[in-house]
């Protein structure tokens, strides 16, 4: 789930989704009559939303009930509009939590310091209250950050010593503190483990990837999630069975993934919808190994669903399939057909070249070298197209002139972020 990845390094696009050479050295005017040209070459996509060329603010759209789009507003964006006072130059990741819509917020690490805003009833924030934030505010107590990630009510934090902080709610023992039920409203560090060098957080779990290549989980376990071969809770973090040489984790709303040091993928937890990838619907306490793939490159883990990318720029993905998360060819555009969802890798040839993906609840995004493309459930607009009408298509966001880096999308909310 973008919600706790860095930046990606560029590589050269490669693949079905080529940089219309139209739009390279244009004047504006003919930049814009050259990208109307190529667009309307392109049947297979929907048409663009509002380009927003030149705009250097992060970019949020969707669901903004809790003010989780973080333009001083309460309402839903159904296309890109600016996160006030936050600009993408000075933003180095976003992390964005929740469970659903109504209880999303976002996280975003400038300069080794944090702001945060959305909904705060838990104290996710950070800030010291449990008042909502329709703009972002500095997370106080943290400095020297390099890692965030936003849960489902509670966020967490990694400085550059190697030591996790971790704030919001703590019904589960999610915060690592060896309490429940109680929640913090400031950041406190969590106890128990060596240096950590990337963290995720899960709808009511936490993730940490040690230096060392092992990892630790806490928090609720009623799926399998904590990886400990049990269903147990534990409010301090306890080591995954059977994990070593990991190079990187992320959390999905119940389930987890783990990528290998020899470019493998494992998971354990929820597996209703197949997000577990090995074939099978039934749940897991300890990691398993995911079906097919090899050669991986990176991770992203979305509540129910997931995708993978290869080193040869290929993208699989699989679980819940609902509203066409995995972009299968053969299935129709019609709202009411059935979907099924995907038990094993399935690969996902429209993504080949992109340069980074987030998987939301129920829906997808992805940067090539200049432009942005969503597709899947659109029911609060987070597919930033100017409707709420779902997309079994790529639909062309944002286009050459937005220098947008990487997305960013709500954990369990339909909130979509670019920077």
């Amino acid at each position: 789930m973008s919600r706790s990845r860095r930046t990606p390094t560029r590589t050269p696009l490669r693949g079905p989704l080529p940089v219309p050479a139209a739009l390279r050295g244009r004047t504006f005017a003919a930049a814009v009559l050259a990208a109307a040209t190529a667009l309307a070459a392109v049947p297979a996509l929907a048409p663009a939303a509002t380009a927003n060329e030149g705009n250097p603010t992060v970019l949020s759209w969707g669901a903004g009930r809790t003010g989780q789009l973080g333009n001083g507003t309460l309402s839903d964006s159904l296309s890109p509009a600016s996160v006030t006072s936050l600009f993408r130059g000075d933003v180095d990741q976003l992390s964005a939590g929740g469970t659903s819509s109504s209880d999303s917020f976002a996280l975003a690490r400038t300069d080794k310091t944090v702001k945060s805003w959305g909904h705060n009833s838990s104290g996710q924030l950070g800030n010291g209250g449990n008042t909502n934030q329709t703009v972002p505010t500095t997370v106080p107590r943290l400095n020297n950050i390099k890692d965030v990630a936003a849960g489902g009510k509670h966020a967490l934090a990694l400085d550059t010593s190697g030591q996790v902080y971790s704030w919001g709610d703590n019904s589960y023992g999610q915060l690592g503190n060896n309490r429940t039920g109680d929640s913090r409203t400031v950041p406190d560090r969590v106890q128990g483990m060596p240096r950590v060098k990337q963290i995720s957080a899960g709808c009511d779990f936490s993730l940490a990837l040690l230096e060392n290549g092992k990892v630790y989980a806490w928090g609720r376990g009623i799926h399998g999630q904590l990886g400990t071969g049990n269903r147990a809770t534990s409010s301090v973090p306890r080591q995954v069975l059977g994990l070593e040489n990991i190079v990187e984790i992320d959390a999905g709303c119940h389930h987890a993934l783990a990528l290998t040091a020899d470019d493998t993928v494992k998971s354990w937890g929820y597996n209703l919808y197949g997000q577990l990838g090995n074939s099978s619907t039934k749940s897991s306490t300890v990691p398993v190994d995911v079906d097919w793939v090899e050669g991986v490159s990176d991770i992203e883990a979305g509540a129910h669903h997931n995708y993978v990318r290869t080193s040869d720029s290929h993208v699989w993905g699989w679980g819940n399939n609902q509203y066409g998360q995995l972009l299968e060819s053969d299935v129709a555009s019609d709202a009411n057909v059935s979907r099924t969802n995907r038990t094993a890798p399935v690969e996902i040839p429209r993504l080949e070249g992109v340069q980074h993906l987030a998987a939301g609840a129920r829906h997808g995004v992805a940067v090539t070298a200049d432009d942005v493309f969503t597709w899947g459930h659109n029911g609060e607009g987070q597919l930033g197209n100017g409707t709420t009408d779902s997309q079994y298509e790529l639909v062309r966001i944002l286009t050459e002139g937005s220098a947008i880096k990487a997305m960013a999308v709500s954990l369990g909310g339909n909130t979509t972020y670019a920077y």
